[in-house]
């Protein structure tokens, strides 16, 4: 762990129950958290990316969108193996800057859309494969994404959900509503997707996660 890392976890440790650390967390954009949650961010899903993307079982021609691009580790795992368009939807515009410095691949396009109605970007039943890492908790009315989700999914799509719920507990619960993995689980199951999840060990506290997989 490098000593930005350390500064940066100390920052967070500190403010990570306020409203304020948590909209950074789920957007940055204030001077000095913004750069406490990048840094976060980049520390701690390096590993999840890679290991979830391996678990979505992609395939050349599959259209993927991925809600909550952040730092671009998942997406950029995602143009290895998916040679179709890649849709990804980032509300922040800090995020969106530093993607478009990043040269990401052409077939990638990045949204700054809310997710919860992309109707005028993205027809009915055109996706093959949905990921989300770490933005679920942020969702809100939750219900209205989780049907955008059903809406652009094709027949038999796939939706992947990283969660690090022990992570977010301390969220501001006004700013990162949905913490609770049964309740999540019930939302995606009440619209009519067949949902699983698997708690996922990879060794270390950064790279323990939750993985909810839901089909439509």
């Amino acid at each position: 762990m490098n000593f930005k890392v350390i500064i940066a976890r100390w920052i967070h440790q500190i403010l990570h129950h306020t409203e304020l650390m948590t909209e950074n967390m789920r957007s940055p954009k204030t001077m000095g958290l913004a750069w406490v949650a990048r840094t976060l961010m980049n520390y701690s899903n390096a590993q999840v990316s890679i290991d979830i993307v391996n678990r979505m079982k992609l395939k050349k021609a599959d259209h993927v969108l991925e809600l909550g691009v952040g730092n671009g580790l998942a997406i950029k795992e995602i143009a290895k193996i998916s040679r179709n368009k890649i849709i990804g939807v980032e509300i922040s515009a800090e995020f969106r800057r530093n993607l478009l410095k990043m040269r990401l691949p052409k077939n990638i396009v990045i949204l700054e859309n809310d997710a919860k109605d992309l109707s005028n970007e993205i027809p009915d039943g055109s996706i093959d494969k949905l990921l989300a890492i770490n933005v679920i908790y942020f969702l809100k009315p939750i219900e209205k994404y989780i049907l955008e989700f059903k809406r652009i999914l094709k027949k038999e799509g796939i939706g992947y959900l990283g969660c690090k719920f022990e992570s977010i507990k301390n969220f501001d619960i006004e700013v990162a509503p949905n913490r609770d993995e049964r309740e999540i689980i019930s939302h995606l199951s009440n619209v009519g997707f067949k949902v699983s999840s698997e708690f996922i060990d990879l060794g270390e506290d950064r790279s323990r996660y939750t993985f909810i997989q839901f089909e439509k």
